[in-house]
């Protein structure tokens, strides 16, 4: 069975190389190859431990070849493919329409005022014409007067169900422009917006336009720009990979859609990743997407610890319904689409893939046995060389695609905070399984309240255990074998470094939209 996954999953790499478009492989030059080819031959060299131990037939190894096979193959190989894509040419000119109308929708629930009046103030000095629309859920008196103020549309309905697609599917039948711009509060638009964008519509099979999301707090905390860093990859190389595919993914604010796409697909999709999922429809329904890789509307970043947790677990567990819940959806996409979907919904099961190492290393030094932790040393060492190659492709090819407004990264501390999340990205996995619901919430935009401790619960259990271990291990054998304590060490830093950044300050209640994680996260 693997023997037969590995062949037919070689054979569509190999179709995917061989029909991309002259333009694309023009792009490729030979120190892309070279890297690529290393990348390849690391994954090769990699999977090599696992073959030589399935003759074994245990259960649990069966498994983690499995994990590991997906994996590699779904977000490694997939990213790495749409590195070799690159951008549609297309967007080298943005081509001229004949002037759509357009409408522009600002979706609100319980907002900062001041927050609310930069995005409406910054909208409307938009090149173009338009009418803008604040669709306000929290139907609150003080933006209705500044709607009024401002000579904006205000819309409420009754009831927030299904939150921002709900808002959204409201408003639908009360306006009538041919394009829907949609902005998030925290994103401000630059004026000449719809210059850059609304050209692309002239084409009629596209059905979306996706605006590059940038930020603009980048100095306001570590965990700001640690978080900014964690989405450079995706929304540079990765985004214009997928672009190169005619399949951007929906990214909700700063996006523009045909409202006859809309119709057809019977409206915003309703979901935690409800951007995500419409995004799907509209492509299974035939639809071309186009990218625009410039900072046009720069938002903010999580700047806590509190608003980041609260932001990936409502993402990834919306990310994770939508995979196991748009099958039907899969056979009505193309070959490129398949590759870009399959990169998005994987993305977050980082965290399960950082839980099962955390747990077989963990094991292995509480066994003290010799055999077992040479045996993990092994494949540590046939791992090394992908984490190494992975590195270096994203790092090179992030400099490759990056806007040149966006500063060249290493992704060090990207890569901190994203090993600090697997608790998140694990729960969220397993409750998606389950069908345990979780209510949508907004990433809160604080900058001074600290998050409660039992945030830092498995972070501080986790440490505590690995020291112990490696005490253990050590007081009984009299030593570690190299890799697998340098792995160890790695990880009992990481989180201790993520419980330093927990300050002592009043932890203050009006940050009520992160009650239910860590609730969740106690009983865990």
């Amino acid at each position: 069975m693997i023997q037969i996954l590995i062949s037919n999953l070689t054979r569509s790499i190999i179709s995917c190389f061989i029909h991309l478009r002259p333009s694309v492989r023009h792009t490729i030059n030979v120190l892309d190859m070279a890297l690529l080819g290393a990348g390849i031959g690391a994954i090769l060299f990699y999977y090599l431990w696992w073959f030589q131990r399935l003759s074994f037939a245990s259960p649990l190894l069966i498994l983690g070849c499995l994990v590991a096979l997906f994996y590699g193959c779904f977000q490694l190989l997939g990213n790495w493919i749409l590195y070799a894509v690159g951008p549609n040419p297309s967007q080298d000119e943005v081509p001229q329409n004949d002037s759509p109308t357009v409408d522009v929708l600002i979706p609100v629930l319980n907002e900062s005022f001041e927050m609310v009046e930069t995005c409406l103030l910054a909208v409307k000095k938009m090149e173009g014409e338009y009418t803008i629309w604040l669709l306000d859920d929290g139907e609150d008196s003080k933006l209705r007067k500044l709607a009024q103020d401002l000579q904006i549309g205000y819309l409420t309905r009754q009831g927030v169900d299904d939150a921002k697609a709900g808002n959204m599917n409201a408003a639908l039948p009360r306006i009538h422009g041919e394009i829907v711009a949609i902005f998030d509060i925290d994103h401000v638009p630059v004026p000449n917006y719809l210059t850059k964008t609304i050209g692309y519509f002239a084409d009629n099979r596209v059905g979306f336009v996706q605006v590059m999301p940038t930020f603009s707090n980048d100095d306001e905390s570590w965990l700001a720009q640690a978080a900014i860093d964690t989405s450079l990859d995706f929304y540079n190389p990765t985004s214009k990979g997928m672009d190169g595919l005619n399949c951007v993914t929906k990214m909700g604010s700063n996006c523009l859609i045909r409202r006859r796409t809309l119709d057809e697909i019977g409206g915003y999709q309703v979901g935690l990743a409800e951007d995500l999922a419409t995004s799907i429809k509209i492509h299974a329904t035939g639809w071309e997407s186009r990218y625009v890789a410039e900072p046009l509307a720069p938002g903010l970043a999580p700047a806590t610890l509190s608003a980041w947790y609260t932001q990936q677990f409502k993402w990834s567990r919306g990310v994770f319904e939508v995979m196991l819940t748009s099958f039907s959806l899969i056979n009505q996409l193309r070959w490129g689409q398949r590759i870009c979907y399959a990169v998005r919904t994987t993305k977050y099961w980082i965290g399960l893939v950082i839980a099962l190492h955390l747990a077989a290393i963990i094991i292995a030094l509480f066994s003290a046995d010799n055999a077992l932790l040479e045996s993990l040393n092994g494949y540590m060492l046939h791992l090394v060389p992908l984490a190494v190659a992975d590195s270096l492709i994203r790092v090179y090819m992030f400099r490759k695609w990056r806007h040149p407004s966006i500063e060249a990264s290493s992704f060090r501390q990207a890569v901190i905070l994203i090993y600090a999340t697997w608790p998140i990205y694990t729960l969220a996995w397993f409750m998606s399984l389950l069908r345990i619901p979780l209510k949508y919430r907004l990433t809160p935009k604080s900058k001074t309240d600290s998050p409660p401790w039992s945030l830092f619960t498995l972070h501080l259990m986790t440490g505590f255990i690995l020291l112990a271990g490696i005490i253990y291990t050590f007081s009984v054998l009299g030593h570690i074998p190299l890799v697998v304590l340098s792995f160890a060490m790695s990880q009992l830093i990481i989180h201790l470094f993520i419980i330093g950044l927990w300050r002592p300050t009043k932890y203050s209640q009006k940050m009520g939209e992160i009650d239910e994680v860590p609730s969740v996260l106690s009983s865990v």
